[in-house]
């Protein structure tokens, strides 16, 4: 079996809730698609990113990355990994367009051995505990609609995404806590906005309030401030979730005990593979993964699809309200009674795309 061809199909997409402070307008979804000599296709998705349009990406997808996968075994998933990193080297194409390209590989080998991705990882459960991860909302009011909302729904857990403004931050947190009560685990994801005086500071009222971690207090590259405040704290610090380089810089923030866990999903990984190689990596050194939302709901299946292979990780992270996180397929991950996502036990990720959907939505092909 052979790969004979890659496509994709740019869509049109609300500005997810997320992004709508920094980015106007729509957001453009590109649809990846593989296909092999034997009719078979995998599937996944790429985000534009920074307000671009979806033929940015798929042009590094369908110019740079095509002619290096056509022709090659589907299944040699590895060998076709690195050959396209070695093109993340000098940003010569977006990891995005890497990872995309490696989740329709293994969305590809599920479906050629007749196995979900997960068992082709390790098998190492069916679901898992989810976590509801908050927008970035105008007021404290907001917040507790927001996760009283989500607690209804089911989730059992739940992380904010504050107004950056660190005074502010340990005041909304106090009332969430309050609201919440002592028993619903808590985090904080602050996007690297403070500087090392006021991520001590908060850091130490997250402690008193029970927070089960604190995110990317700090910006991702002051490495020696985080080994600084990982030193100063109790509560476990987690990051590298942006950071260029997968696991690869992942390791330069393990190796210097910078992190207690490591931010990790297939989209800013490198796909699968990159984060299967990270969460390897941190198993190796005691640590655990925390998990990013995939940057898709295809991708977001991949990522469900990691976590339960392996034994490393605790929660995946579901981005709320989540019908605003939701186009493009026939269906999405689904919470149980119980706060638990349970893994697709059909060949390959388990999705089915939406047709009738993209195509009234597209906006361009390559």
């Amino acid at each position: 079996m052979r790969v004979t061809n890659i496509t994709t199909t740019s869509f049109t997409q609300p500005m997810a809730p997320m992004y709508r402070r920094r980015f106007k307008g729509e957001q453009e979804i590109v649809l990846v698609r593989v296909v092999t000599d034997e009719g078979l296709e995998g599937y996944a998705m790429a985000r534009a990113h920074g307000g671009t349009t979806g033929r940015v990406i798929s042009e590094s997808i369908i110019t740079t990355l095509k002619p290096r996968v056509v022709g090659q075994n589907p299944l040699n998933r590895e060998k076709v990994w690195q050959s396209l990193w070695q093109l993340e080297h000098g940003g010569y194409v977006p990891i995005f367009a890497i990872s995309a390209v490696d989740v329709a590989l293994w969305d590809l080998a599920g479906k050629i051995l007749h196995a979900p991705v997960y068992q082709l990882i390790g098998g190492y459960r069916g679901c898992i505990p989810a976590y509801a991860s908050s927008s970035f909302l105008d007021d404290t009011d907001a917040y507790l609609h927001d996760v009283d909302a989500a607690l209804r729904h089911g989730f059992r857990a739940y992380k904010i995404h504050p107004f950056q403004d660190s005074p502010r931050d340990v005041e909304l947190c106090r009332a969430v806590r309050e609201v919440v009560g002592g028993k619903v685990p808590l985090m904080l994801d602050v996007v690297s906005a403070y500087d090392r005086v006021n991520a001590l500071k908060v850091g130490r009222a997250l402690e008193e309030l029970d927070f089960l971690w604190y995110e990317e207090p700090l910006p991702h590259y002051d490495i020696q401030g985080y080994v600084e405040l990982s030193r100063a704290l109790d509560i476990p610090i987690t990051g590298a979730e942006t950071i260029a380089g997968s696991v690869y810089s992942a390791a330069l923030f393990a190796r210097a005990n910078a992190l207690d866990m490591i931010m990790c999903d297939v989209y800013w990984k490198g796909g699968i593979t990159g984060m299967l190689k990270t969460a390897c990596l941190c198993e190796a050194m005691g640590l655990k993964i925390t998990s990013h939302h995939g940057a898709s709901p295809a991708m977001n299946f991949a990522n469900l699809h990691v976590l339960c292979g392996i034994s490393n990780a605790d929660f995946i992270e579901v981005l709320v309200p989540e019908e605003e996180y939701n186009y493009g397929l026939q269906s999405y991950l689904k919470l149980d009674t119980d706060g638990l996502i349970h893994v697709p036990q059909v060949p390959g990720l388990g999705i089915e795309i939406d047709w009738d959907y993209v195509k009234s939505h597209t906006t361009g092909e390559m």
